[in-house]
């Protein structure tokens, strides 16, 4: 509080403070922003818990009002009780104790407004995430669909790039002790983030540390923006993985993706058996290979650039 530092004086300019900043905001629009905010910095002026503030935050984070709107509207208001105490302050003593009070008030809503959003978008994401696994879940199991596509709001294209992964140990993951669990996870983190740029929000995934299935919608929405797993997009993922990865992929119509994520993973594992190379394996070639022999393991589709074959050939100073 500002009297703790500069007396009484000092507090009674901190009640004409709060009482300036509700006076603006009588009369204004029930709801408003800027009136809003005026009354918690008012509250934060004299030292109300920090409740409302986070309660008004997660509110409009869930409303959709953008974060800069939310802290434009705040700093409008410190401003206007900036200037105001300076109008008021009498002495040079009060002037810095105004200013100490403002700077405190400042620190106060931009954290709690700031961290209210951070763990709105937090919640909203692991919804999300879990909607779209669960989605994930009923197409490789084949019921289910349309009810969860409807609850969801996730559109169902015609037809999906169905795709295995085999995401082998980082070297962090090797060494004994307590972080091993946190490297495989910081590893499959980045793959998640990394499958994000190249296929797109409508890609489904289902992946744990050592791999899993990523399912590509193939329809008129993909056509006018291609969404494909390429060896370019796999290399990006060895990349961000920092371990070279192994993936067979094919295409059909969205009920045959039970059919094909079992096969997909089939021959996967054969791949891995065989202690084949790092890469992309069209399941057609590979269905091709097993008819006649299994030549057709060693070419797997390469990228444009060099697929990373170990972490230590990269340059990027990334640990798991």
């Amino acid at each position: 509080m500002v009297g703790t530092h500069a007396g009484s004086g000092a507090t009674s300019l901190e009640s004409k403070l709060v009482e300036h900043l509700r006076y603006r905001a009588r009369g204004a629009p029930h709801g408003d922003l800027a009136t809003t905010t005026r009354n918690l910095v008012a509250a934060a002026a004299s030292g109300s818990p920090q409740a409302d503030i986070t309660g008004s935050a997660t509110r409009w984070a869930r409303e959709g009002v953008a974060l800069e709107t939310v802290l434009g509207a705040y700093h409008d208001g410190i401003r206007t009780g900036l200037e105001f105490l300076a109008e008021q302050a009498t002495d040079a003593d009060q002037v810095m104790a105004g200013a100490r009070l403002m700077v405190r008030v400042l620190e106060t809503v931009t954290v709690a407004a700031s961290a209210a959003y951070v763990d709105e978008h937090r919640q909203v994401a692991r919804e999300q995430q879990t909607a779209a696994q669960t989605l994930v879940s009923a197409l490789l199991s084949g019921y289910g669909v349309t009810q969860l596509a409807r609850q969801t709001g996730i559109a169902i294209a015609s037809s999906y790039q169905v795709v295995a992964l085999s995401i082998p140990p980082h070297a962090d993951e090797r060494r004994p002790g307590i972080a091993t669990p946190s490297a495989a996870r910081r590893k499959l983190r980045r793959v998640q983030a990394a499958l994000a740029t190249p296929l797109g929000s409508r890609a489904l995934s289902l992946l744990s540390t050592d791999g899993g299935t990523v399912l590509v919608p193939i329809d008129d929405a993909s056509v006018r923006t291609p969404l494909a797993m390429t060896a370019d997009v796999l290399e990006l993922l060895s990349e961000a993985a920092e371990v070279p990865v192994t993936a067979t992929v094919g295409t059909g119509d969205t009920v045959r993706i039970p059919e094909l994520a079992a096969r997909a993973h089939e021959l996967l594992e054969r791949l891995l058996v065989a202690s084949r190379p790092p890469g992309l394996y069209p399941m057609a070639d590979l269905l091709e290979a097993i008819g006649c022999d299994t030549a057709g393991y060693d070419k797997p589709q390469q990228a444009h650039r060099p697929v990373v074959t170990s972490p230590n050939d990269r340059r990027i100073g990334r640990t798991a």
